[in-house]
């Protein structure tokens, strides 16, 4: 399956999920609200890690996600431990690339072989923290744009900053000590 070009974000939000989330979790839909992909931690977290998700160094852990569609995986999104570049491979290992982290808002695309691409903002919108309601549940909500008619691979790592957009970003699962979007005056 390939994902659309727009894609709806959404990722739990409350002040549980805050103070003892651990888990890395984001649903896409598509601009209809139709449920498109799911971005979740791979295996169980050690108690070490679950640990230290619940605090300031979350976003320095180790993520291993996947990216899935009716519980067949599309993508394999990994961040090793510190602020190494996020790496993006096909369900079967084969890499795509990775992103890596410039400054506060430009990420770099990467080819498997660490030369960059271009930019995240020279393919895609993106944007961040809406606080909506779906079921009955809070969520954040983002948006994310990718150009039509972007080539791959930069297209796939794209898609991959939207989804995993707070590991890429470095925080990981802890949001208390965010920038303005991770509490919105409501």
């Amino acid at each position: 399956m390939t994902l659309p070009d727009t894609l709806i974000i959404e990722q739990p939000w409350g002040a549980a999920r805050h103070l003892f989330g651990t888990r890395y979790e984001t649903r896409a839909y598509t601009e209809h609200g139709a449920p498109v992909a799911v971005a979740a931690d791979r295996k169980g977290l050690g108690p070490l890690r679950k640990l230290l998700r619940t605090t300031g160094f979350s976003g320095r852990t180790t993520f291993d996600l996947v990216v899935s569609h009716l519980g067949q995986p599309l993508l394999l999104v990994r961040k090793g431990p510190g602020k190494p570049p996020t790496r993006v491979s096909r369900p079967d290992g084969a890499p795509l690339g990775s992103v890596r982290r410039e400054s506060r808002s430009h990420y770099a695309l990467l080819d498997p072989s660490g030369q960059r691409i271009c930019y995240f903002g020279d393919v895609a919108g993106f944007t961040q923290g809406a606080i909506a309601k779906r079921d009955g549940r809070r969520v954040r909500r983002d948006v994310l744009h990718v150009r039509p008619g972007t080539p791959e691979p930069a297209r796939t790592l794209a898609l991959a900053v939207g989804l995993a957009f707070d590991v890429v970003r470095g925080v990981g699962t802890s949001h208390t000590g965010g920038g303005g979007f991770d509490f919105p005056a409501a």
